[in-house]
């Protein structure tokens, strides 16, 4: 029997058919393997608040979590149909923010705008689409922030795109950006962009056969001015192990070990390799005690899957 993608796989899929599209196949790079703390409890927190946002009503959502605020919110934004929401705690001066990422039509048409752009504000290129998303929630969420409090930002897929462009101008406006943690995120700017930011906290999460973390391709749209990441990535493997790399080259490293995916497996196992419930799956198991090893020793902690054809796949 066949059964149809879900919705946020399809629209994926969609986006990553017309990326790949436009690409040719970057060669892997010898990846730098970097050492840094991470917070394990808060990523697995953050995720799992993050899916029952993408799918419970706002009612559902504040009532599962809004208990740990004192003010907590469920914005939901007509113009763009994004979803954001925000959660404060008085006595620690911090606010925790979570975007939204695809979860329809309307979005995924953001995300294919892969068109850099100047952010006069910024002084820097960014992806189009995403540029426009994230303003829609810097504008909106402006007044319900705190400039002397601690600001922890997560998003995910395009909500992690948003999170880090989100960061960029809330830390120009001279808010305290803390943390950015950006699961499955798409490259949001160019190399002087991210010699720009690179100072900001972001800490990128990737399931190694996840496609999007390598789109837009490094080559479009000119490979004069190619799009890059920022900030060190975690690389989810199975069971406790992870690796870590550092921003300078771990984009390219990342590419290659999607190519190989795609390869091998096609389009559907990787795509279904980016939702949430695949990086809560791989984040849980940190919990009791996270073992980072190097990139290179890598497959020694990976399961792979067994190839899937492009119309077979299981709900969920």
């Amino acid at each position: 029997m066949r059964l149809r993608l879900p919705a946020k796989a399809a629209l994926v899929s969609a986006v990553v058919l017309v990326l790949l599209s436009c690409a040719g196949s970057p060669p892997p790079a010898p990846p730098p393997d970097v050492t840094a703390p991470v917070d394990w409890t808060t990523i697995l927190r953050l995720s799992e608040a993050y899916h029952v946002m993408r799918h419970q009503t706002a009612a559902a959502v504040t009532a599962a979590l809004g208990g740990d605020y004192d003010s907590f919110e469920v914005v939901d934004l007509p113009a763009t149909k994004n979803r954001y929401m925000i959660g404060t705690q008085d006595a620690a001066h911090r606010q925790e923010i979570w975007v939204r990422g695809t979860a329809n039509l309307k979005n995924a048409l953001y995300d294919v705008r892969y068109a850099q752009r100047m952010n006069e504000k910024l002084g820097v290129k960014l992806h189009l689409g995403f540029e426009e998303m994230a303003l829609a929630v810097y504008q909106d969420i402006l007044p319900r922030l705190h400039k002397d409090y601690d600001l922890v930002i997560f998003g995910h897929s395009l909500g992690a795109a948003e999170a880090v462009i989100l960061a960029m101008l809330l830390d120009t406006d001279g808010y305290r950006i803390a943390q950015v943690y950006a699961s499955g995120q798409p490259r949001v700017t160019d190399a002087a962009g991210e010699a720009r930011f690179e100072h900001l906290p972001i800490l990128r999460i990737s399931n190694p056969d996840d496609p999007v973390p390598s789109l837009p391709p490094r080559d479009i749209p000119s490979p004069r001015d190619p799009y890059m990441h920022i900030g060190n990535v975690v690389i989810l493997l199975d069971g406790p192990y992870y690796c870590m790399l550092g921003e300078d080259r771990s984009d390219e490293a990342l590419a290659g070990s999607f190519w190989q995916s795609l390869s091998a497996e096609g389009l559907i196992q990787p795509v279904e390799d980016h939702l949430m419930p695949a990086y809560i799956a791989k984040e849980r198991p940190k919990l009791s005690g996270a073992i980072q090893v190097p990139y290179a020793d890598r497959a020694a902690h990976m399961t792979r899957k067994p190839a899937r054809t492009k119309h077979a796949v299981s709900g969920g």
